[in-house]
This record gives structure tokens, C-alpha cells and sequence, in this order.
């Protein structure tokens, strides 16, 4: 006994839309992480700029000091008497 076309075209197009419905799905979560990986990856670059920043300004502040030591070394006289 023979199956009816109608059965097997039934199966067929249920078999059809669930690969099709679990590769949209596939599509979505991919999507997803990627979208996570982009946040997480810009968070990282701008707590990595700020980071560089702040010890710049440091080593500003270090670089600025020293020039007032060494500015008030060149303009001391001597000592006389």
C-alpha cells in the first residue's frame, strides 16, 4: 500500500519549514554574539583609552615638575662668601 502524495507533500514541506525555521534561528543566535563580542570588544578599547590617558596625564604632571626643579636649579646662583 502506497502512500498518497498528499501525505508525502505534507511531510515534505513540514520537513521543509522546520530547517528552515532552525536555520533562521542559527542566523539570530549568531547575530547575537557577534553584537555581545562588538560591545564587549569597544568596552575593552575605551577602558583601554581611558586608561592610557590617565597615566599620560601623570607622566604630564611628572614631566611638568621636574622642568620647575630643574628650571629652579639653573636659575640659583651660587653660593659666595
Amino acid at each position: 500500500m502506497a502512500l498518497d502524495a498528499s501525505i508525502i507533500e505534507a511531510v515534505a514541506n513540514s520537513n521543509f519549514k522546520t530547517m528552515s525555521e532552525l536555520a533562521v534561528q542559527n542566523v539570530l543566535g549568531h547575530q547575537q554574539r557577534l553584537q555581545i563580542l562588538a560591545e564587549k570588544s569597544l568596552a575593552k578599547s575605551l577602558e583601554s583609552m581611558d586608561t592610557v590617558q590617565s597615566t599620560e596625564m601623570d607622566a604630564g604632571a611628572l614631566v611638568a615638575q621636574l622642568q620647575q626643579i630643574l628650571k629652579g636649579a639653573q636659575t640659583t646662583p651660587p653660593v659666595t662668601g
